[in-house]
């Protein structure tokens, strides 16, 4: 008898969500960062700077400067008392033998795990950050499809089946991710701006993709 009533006040509770909340309420992006979150930190010495790729670098805002660890400690803290949570990626930075500068990627900053074989990247700081944080170089894209003025002017692309420019950023990674930097929100659920599912409609209703559109002809 308990396990029946159990069952039934979960279907009601089910059945309460399911009439309250439609699927356009509920926003979800395949990105839940931030852009006003800081993403990268390094460590020089004692000294630490937190860093934000995704802005433009400002002296004493970004990056912001702590004197010590137990200053950063401090500062995490306080983020979590604003429920802010933002997933930073940790460097160390050192010299080598040859007196060249090594960031080490670290799990944390309180604890660095020294025993790890470390992964190394060389440069300045604006070089040890990685590129999946970065604005990459674009690679310009070779189609024969489209190498045939005038014939094939305006067409699509063509289709890469041997995945010739994986892990290069193209003209086509720009166009889809274009609305992303531009805007307070974006009508592509894949990116971290986005508007929502009724966002997205209202642009398609207003015909924002009328040039994207096919008809189907049925018999």
């Amino acid at each position: 008898m308990l396990k029946l009533f159990f069952i039934l006040i979960v279907f009601l509770l089910g059945l309460y969500f399911t009439c309250n909340y439609s699927s356009k309420q509920v926003i979800e992006g395949f990105d839940v960062s931030k852009t006003g979150c800081p993403n990268i930190l390094i460590q020089k010495g004692t000294e630490i700077y937190l860093h934000n790729s995704r802005q433009a670098k400002i002296p004493g805002v970004n990056p912001i400067k702590f004197n010590n660890l137990e200053e950063y400690t401090q500062f995490v803290d306080w983020q979590r008392s604003q429920n802010i949570n933002c997933p930073v990626l940790f460097l160390q930075h050192s010299y080598d033998a040859q007196g060249k500068s090594v960031y080490t990627f670290r799990p944390s900053p309180t604890d660095p795990q020294g025993g790890l074989p470390p992964t190394l990247t060389y440069g300045s700081d604006a070089q040890a950050i990685p590129l999946s944080a970065q604005k990459p170089p674009q690679t310009k894209l070779v189609d024969a499809s489209r190498d045939d003025d005038p014939y094939n002017e305006n067409s699509y692309p063509g289709f890469d089946p041997m995945n010739m420019y994986e892990g290069q950023y193209t003209p086509l990674d720009k166009m889809y991710h274009e609305q992303e930097g531009k805007g307070k929100k974006s009508t592509n659920p894949m990116d971290t701006n986005w508007g929502g599912v009724s966002y997205t409609q209202g642009a398609i209703d207003a015909g924002y993709y009328a040039g994207d559109e096919v008809s189907i002809a049925i018999p």
